[in-house]
């Protein structure tokens, strides 16, 4: 993880989870995730830090080791929020507390 998000921001009731490619089991980015269930979108501003580079704001994410799409970037209509839609079955997420 060498990239840390400019755009983070601390959410109250949240937990840590790593999400790692689920191709080559290589760590993507450090997630704060607010509430249960399965991780659909990661918002921008609650990414932690990552091995991409967050600042250039990539429109689709890749693993950085073997190179398969992980994500899209989307923006939310509703709250117009920037967001990635992650692929079911790309990624692996483990809660690190």
């Amino acid at each position: 993880m060498r990239y840390k998000n400019p755009n983070y921001r601390k959410v109250r009731g949240s937990h840590i989870l790593l999400v790692s490619c689920g191709y080559c089991k290589t760590g993507i980015a450090e997630y704060q995730k607010v509430g249960r269930g399965n991780l659909l979108r990661m918002y921008e501003n609650r990414i932690i830090k990552g091995s991409i580079d967050w600042s250039r704001k990539p429109r689709v994410l890749h693993c950085p080791n073997c190179g398969k799409q992980l994500a899209t970037r989307i923006t939310l209509r509703r709250k117009n929020k920037k967001a990635y839609r992650m692929i079911r079955s790309a990624f692996n997420t483990r809660r690190v507390d």
